[in-house]
């Protein structure tokens, strides 16, 4: 009895270590190790209400970079059927296929395009674009963007 408890521990150890390999095998977003240098996780925080088309965020790159994720989120939103697109572009480049629509309250994810770089030393500018209507005070408030760089 006490042989095949002990064969039964280990094919449940086996096939505990095979399931969680799995899982991160099937993972959205590449997930390097710790150790691996020149990955950047980079936040930016745009506080404030926002209700026209815009650049509330310009900044130059220290290194070249490649985009390997993005993603944006609001906190909130008020108007008249609104609507809000954020770019990154690397000077006037984008570095997404297309801008990304944000939701209140939902975090949206980017599709890059085919060459998501930044350049070193380039300009990196975050531009919004706003449809729908707004009075004042109204608009796309709190907006976090999400980058994950990885050196070139």
């Amino acid at each position: 009895m006490k042989k095949y408890f002990t064969e039964f521990l280990f094919v449940m150890a086996v096939v505990a270590m095979v399931v969680l390999s799995a899982v991160a095998t099937f993972a959205t977003t590449a997930n390097p190790s710790p150790a691996s240098p020149g990955y950047t996780p980079f936040v930016i925080p745009i506080m404030g209400t926002y209700s026209s088309n815009s650049t509330p965020v310009s900044f130059k790159a220290p290194v070249g970079y490649r985009v390997l994720h993005a993603s944006a989120t609001a906190k909130g939103v008020t108007g008249t059927d609104p609507t809000l697109t954020v770019d990154v572009r690397n000077g006037s480049t984008s570095v997404f296929s297309a801008p990304i629509s944000i939701t209140a309250g939902a975090i949206t994810d980017a599709v890059l395009s085919t060459s998501p770089l930044i350049t070193d030393e380039g300009t990196v500018n975050v531009v919004f674009t706003k449809g729908g209507s707004y009075t004042s005070g109204q608009g796309w408030s709190n907006i976090t963007l999400f980058l994950w760089l990885k050196r070139r």
